[in-house]
């Protein structure tokens, strides 16, 4: 196996030490810095063998440390098996680089001048009132950039004073003061609906307590919910419109029929309540009952049944054994044969 390195130097980077040592795991670190201070004298013998034998670990620890460092972006592995060390980049820099153009369904936003930000902010009333909201949650004053920012969020996404109220201090309870972090919030509010005050709070509701509450009732712990489990979720707030404690009932009585919970099972149920519009949890309380009754009256059904069945049996049971119940004659073969002797005798 070959190696090769671009730089000569042996110096390790800063960044190297500042950003990437700290996270990887303690062999990656040594097998990079070992086979780092060989190539940069020019020593192009080294192989993942001989790395391993004098660092005393497996060849597949030393196989594992040069996918991990190609996945951070500080080598190349090439189809043969070479290995190509690449110049240190800040994760920062690669960041800003690989980081995609936000899109949306509502175009660009607007720009607005200094000299336009400073007549509407003294001529608007709305403008003034969301100056102020916005300064008071960032904890900072506003520059020109926020804000052209804030008032989009009226004036672009057509937020009312009220949600972008509720938008800005849902942000500060999930600890998300940047400016640009509220703007995609509100982005998303707005592409899916979310533009009443109602709709926002139950959209609050779900995201800081709704989807915790609905994994301890299917009893998942605290983890986070997966895409897919998500997608559930919006169905049956967005699709079916159930609120958050239709869905916690759902759940508990998943977790007293299904063998192993799940969302899918959850899902099942409130599919079910959704087409026989079973709404509240009053509903489901007589849709239960009426269940039950329906059970108990087939169960009476069948007992009442399995009686008739019982008895008719017994009746056609002593017909066809009527006979048993005759009242036999006992008869004397001798005298009848005595008789019959004597008349033809007389005959």
């Amino acid at each position: 196996m070959a190696f090769s390195i671009e730089s000569q130097t042996t110096q390790i980077s800063n960044i190297f030490i500042e950003e990437y040592m700290p996270k990887a795991q303690p062999h990656y670190v040594v097998v990079y810095l070992y086979a780092y201070r060989y190539l940069s004298n020019g020593d192009n013998s080294l192989t993942n063998q001989s790395i391993a034998e004098a660092l005393d670990i497996f060849e597949s620890d030393v196989i594992k440390s040069w996918k991990y460092w190609q996945e951070q972006g500080l080598v190349t592995l090439e189809e043969n098996g070479d290995i190509h060390f690449l110049p240190i980049k800040s994760k920062k820099d690669q960041q800003k680089q690989q980081q995609p153009v936000f899109q949306n369904s509502f175009g660009t936003p607007p720009e607005y001048s200094q000299e336009e930000m400073l007549a509407i902010s003294k001529n608007s009333p709305t403008a003034k009132k969301l100056f102020a909201l916005a300064q008071q949650y960032l904890g900072r004053t506003l520059s020109y950039k926020d804000m052209s920012i804030v008032l989009s969020l009226n004036e672009w996404l057509g937020l009312s004073f009220e949600v972008i109220e509720l938008l800005f201090s849902y942000c500060k309870e999930i600890n998300h003061y940047h400016i640009h972090y509220i703007e995609k919030v509100a982005i998303g509010w707005a592409e899916q609906g979310i533009t009443t005050p109602e709709s926002a709070s139950d959209y609050i509701a779900l995201h800081t307590s709704g989807y915790k509450k609905i994994m301890q009732a299917l009893g998942k712990g605290n983890r986070v919910l997966t895409p897919a489990e998500e997608n559930f979720v919006q169905t049956w707030i967005q699709q079916y419109q159930f609120s958050i404690e239709m869905i916690l009932i759902a759940c508990e009585k998943t977790i007293l029929q299904a063998e192993k919970p799940s969302f899918t099972y959850v899902n099942g149920i409130l599919e079910k309540w959704y087409k026989n519009n079973i709404k509240t949890p009053k509903d489901v309380e007589t849709s239960d009952q009426n269940f039950q009754d329906t059970k108990k009256k087939k169960t009476e059904q069948k007992k009442e049944q399995k009686a008739n069945y019982t008895k008719q049996n017994k009746v056609t049971a002593v017909k066809r054994n009527r006979f048993v119940n005759y009242e036999q004659r006992d008869w004397d073969f001798e005298e009848l044969e005595r008789l019959a002797r004597e008349r033809l005798k007389n005959s």
